[in-house]
Order: C-alpha cells, then structure tokens, then sequence
C-alpha cells in the first residue's frame, strides 16, 4: 500500500512540477517518466528551451546583430521589402530549423566515428548525476510546439 501511495504522491508533484514550469499536457509525459523510467521531466525543460529559443525572434535577431552595424543595415534593407509578418515567420523557421539540428546534434553527436562523443545526462536539483540519459530529443522536437505555454512578447 505504502509503495502505491508514494507512487501516486510521486504523480502528483511531477505532474504539478510540470506543469509549474508551463508544460500543456503533463499525464503523458508523467506516465512515461514513472513506467518507462525515461528523465521526460528534464527532456521537456530542455526542449521548451530550445523552442522559447526558436520563438523569441526579436531577441535573437538583437543578440545577431550585437557589435554587427553590417547587419544592422541589411536587416533594415529586409524590413523595407519584406512585410513584417513574412519576415517573422522566415526567422522562426530558420529558428526552429536550427533548433532542430541542434537537437540531433545532441543525440547523435558527430557522424565520424574515431572522435570523442559526448552524452546529456539528468541531474537532480543540486546537479548531482541521476543516472538517466536524456536521448531521444529529436523524435520529440518536431512535435514538441502544443507541449509548453509559449511567452506571446517573444514572437
């Protein structure tokens, strides 16, 4: 009895946790965390931060142009001839493309076999390894857009 009571309490904070931290749909992902024992808590936290990455346009477009007056002026030159909305959406493709990459990059590291690889691992709140892999990132990310609340001032 004690072991079901603990399981469902452990439901429960993982599911308030995520969805503390603005994820949509916590159940499927809690469901899996507890009966697959795959870290889907820390995939999340790290997909929605490449996602708000992707989405925050504006902000990413002023941290490329920092000390790049050149591009400064070619992103003006763009603005002129290209309406606002047509040009959003292109930088939040081109963000989420990369962002894309950047996950299959994680996962699968380097195409060259006699190189150092590299792994992303869970760690608990004081940053102490749990053990658990975090992979699989990019069969999440494509599909990732309805998980989490989106920060609406960042498009």
């Amino acid at each position: 009895m004690t072991d079901n009571k603990s399981n469902t309490e452990r439901r429960a904070a993982l599911a308030a946790a995520m969805e503390a931290a603005g994820c949509t749909d916590p159940k499927s992902w809690v469901d899996s965390e507890l009966s697959e024992d795959i870290p889907q808590f820390a995939r999340f936290l790290l997909l929605q931060e490449v996602h708000r990455a992707a989405d925050a346009v504006e902000v990413t477009v002023s941290e490329a142009l920092f000390d790049r007056p050149d591009l400064e002026v070619t992103l003006k030159t763009l603005r002129s001839i290209v309406a606002p909305d047509a040009l959003n959406e292109l930088l939040l493709a081109y963000g989420k493309a990369l962002g894309n990459t950047f996950v299959m990059a994680l996962d699968h590291g380097p195409q060259d076999d006699d190189v150092p690889r590299w792994q992303l691992m869970e760690t608990d709140a004081e940053g102490k390894p749990t053990g658990r892999l975090v992979q699989g990132l990019h069969e999440d990310y494509l599909d990732f857009e309805d998980s989490y609340e989106r920060d609406e001032d960042l498009e």
